[in-house]
């Protein structure tokens, strides 16, 4: 899975169901770019667009249930991979390197550079 696909999983699994705009906004990507990625995790069935209820000119994209089980396969292998990379550290280690990247995205948020869901 690229990093793109799970972005959009992700952002769907917080967030979902939700237009393709907004999602583009979540990510922070534009809503045109992101086409392409949504019509490929559609193909595999991860995703599926509806149209939206209340506004029938728009589409709303979600989660399917495979969508679910992929998001969930590669969390756990992002997990392994991450305990792997950080495996020389310490725990106590580990939380002030989070304390540390927390504060550095706090940062790029409070200057504007995030919108505010993603911060």
């Amino acid at each position: 899975m690229h990093p793109h696909e799970f972005a959009v999983l992700h952002g769907l699994a917080e967030d979902g169901p939700v237009s393709q705009g907004r999602l583009g906004e979540i990510l922070r990507v534009h809503a045109s770019n992101l086409v392409a990625v949504i019509d490929g995790l559609e193909a595999e069935e991860l995703v599926v667009r509806r149209r939206d209820p209340v506004d029938r000119r728009r589409y709303l994209v979600d989660l399917t249930a495979r969508g679910h089980r992929r998001l969930e396969q590669a969390r756990h292998l992002a997990q392994e991979i991450e305990d792997d990379l950080l495996a020389p550290l310490a725990e106590d280690e580990r939380r002030g390197l989070h304390s540390y990247l927390t504060r550095v995205a706090a940062h790029a948020c409070a200057a504007g550079r995030g919108s505010r869901r993603s911060c």
